[in-house]
């Protein structure tokens, strides 16, 4: 059994419980509709900011990260064609069913990185005051979107960081050249 298997069992297997399992699943569809959150987020940040044109400015480079990672996590999907744990293993508890059946690497961990890290790289300018709060706030619905797509039985381990990993890489090199690319929108 690869190391792969042995965490992934660990956590679909070993630590259920009935509040896992009946909130995880609800949770972990967040992660495939990021771009629906982020547009509640925005909604929330742009009734409390006083500059709203800092929103703006990063509500569009983290669509640009999303769209740039998320092709990414196609092409790779398409490429390597990682069927799904529970298309492979015995004993998989399966909490939620995925259309999809390529599991390498987590489309909903690439998504949910790729906005969440803009926010974060941008968080001092966003939310001045409780930038803090908000950054561990994000952060911990990150987490636990990348474990529920484990727990839920849908990903494997690995899957989910280099979903991850893919979402942070496109969020910091569409953050390095925000400038570049606002003023080709002519923002």
């Amino acid at each position: 059994m690869s190391i792969n298997e042995i965490f992934f069992y660990y956590i679909n297997n070993n630590l259920q419980n009935p509040i896992f399992d009946a909130v995880l699943p609800y949770i972990t569809h967040l992660g495939g509709f990021v771009w629906m959150l982020m547009i509640v987020l925005l909604v929330i940040l742009y009734a409390k900011l006083k500059n709203k044109e800092t929103l703006k400015k990063v509500a569009i480079i983290a669509l640009i990260a999303l769209l740039l990672s998320d092709l990414v996590t196609y092409a790779i999907k398409l490429v390597v064609q990682e069927p799904r744990p529970y298309m492979v293993l015995d004993n998989v508890r399966l909490l939620i069913f995925e259309d999809d059946v390529f599991a390498f690497p987590s489309g909903h961990a690439t998504s949910t990185l790729a906005v969440i890290s803009v926010f974060l790289l941008n968080i001092e300018d966003l939310a001045k005051k409780h930038y803090k709060i908000l950054s561990v706030l994000l952060t911990l619905f990150a987490i636990t979107i990348l474990f529920s797509r484990i727990y839920c039985g849908v990903h494997y381990p690995f899957d989910v960081l280099t979903g991850a990993l893919i979402g942070i890489a496109g969020a910091l090199i569409v953050n390095r050249y925000k400038e570049k690319i606002l003023n080709k929108i002519k923002f």
